[in-house]
């Protein structure tokens, strides 16, 4: 199948950005994304759980089941599952809304902000591979930022349209959160490969339109790439969040740039 072959080969040439990041000395990048990342997630990850934990008590609080007698109501064989599995549910439920919504907001704030960063790199990535070189105009970085801005905030509101669709139909049927999780984390990484990718289609000259239908064409490709990002990004712990913030971005770049390349076969790279 298509999808899976691209997705992951898309993983195998993250990986081959490695060389690229250390042999051709472009490693400094990986310091700026620490930076920027590291403030971004300390503003927000936990007060958004501690949020999360106080909203899920006032909603069990609220609707009470106490309420129901022992007998005589339609409710009534359902109540010890209703006050003690229901609450645990909810919390769950609200704890991965506000996982994947503080995510998703710092994954993309952190391309709008690193934006000009991410265009430099993977320009200078593919002037390594390919001897290809762009000369600087400052216009055309100013348009590259605001195009890479534009993307990102576009890939933002349809992400979070999904999220809170799957979790209306979540909170309607709780046992489907088990396919509407996994869902969200596709859907998250082919954003994000997405946005990495329209840097490659930019400095190639693709317009908005002709670089969606390219990346949807590459759906696996986007996913894989994204994949590789969040990977990094979610490995556990402090030393884990470091070496994660320090690769992930770069490689998920580098990496877009090795799979824009050889989706387009006008440049090989020359990374074994």
């Amino acid at each position: 199948m298509k999808f899976f072959s691209d997705f992951f080969k898309a993983i195998g040439n993250c990986f081959k950005a490695f060389p690229v990041l250390f042999e051709k000395g472009l490693w400094p990048y990986m310091f700026i994304c620490l930076a920027g990342w590291l403030l971004l997630w300390v503003l927000s990850i936990y007060g958004l759980f501690i949020f999360a934990d106080a909203l899920s008590e006032w909603m069990s609080g609220y609707v009470d089941f106490n309420a129901i007698p022992e007998t005589g109501h339609w409710l009534s064989f359902a109540k010890p599952y209703l006050i003690g599995t229901f609450q645990f549910l909810v919390k769950v439920l609200f704890k991965l809304l506000f996982w994947f919504a503080s995510s998703t907001l710092i994954k993309y704030v952190l391309l709008m902000i690193l934006s000009p960063v991410f265009s430099l790199l993977s320009e200078k990535a593919e002037e390594k591979l390919t001897g290809n070189t762009y000369p600087f105009v400052f216009k055309q970085l100013l348009k590259d930022i605001l195009r890479g801005i534009a993307i990102s905030f576009r890939n933002m509101l349809l992400e979070y349209f999904f999220i809170f669709s799957c979790f209306v139909v979540s909170i309607i049927f709780p046992p489907l959160f088990v396919i509407t999780t996994p869902f969200l984390f596709f859907l998250g990484w082919y954003f994000i490969g997405f946005s990495l990718l329209d840097y490659n289609c930019e400095r190639h000259k693709y317009g908005i339109s002709q670089s969606i239908q390219f990346i949807k064409k590459n759906k696996g490709t986007a996913c894989g790439i994204g994949f590789v990002y969040s990977f990094f990004m979610a490995l556990p712990f402090l030393p884990g969040s470091v070496i994660g913030i320090m690769f992930g971005p770069s490689i998920g770049v580098i990496g877009s740039t090795i799979s824009f390349l050889d989706i387009n076969k006008n440049n090989t790279p020359v990374v074994k």
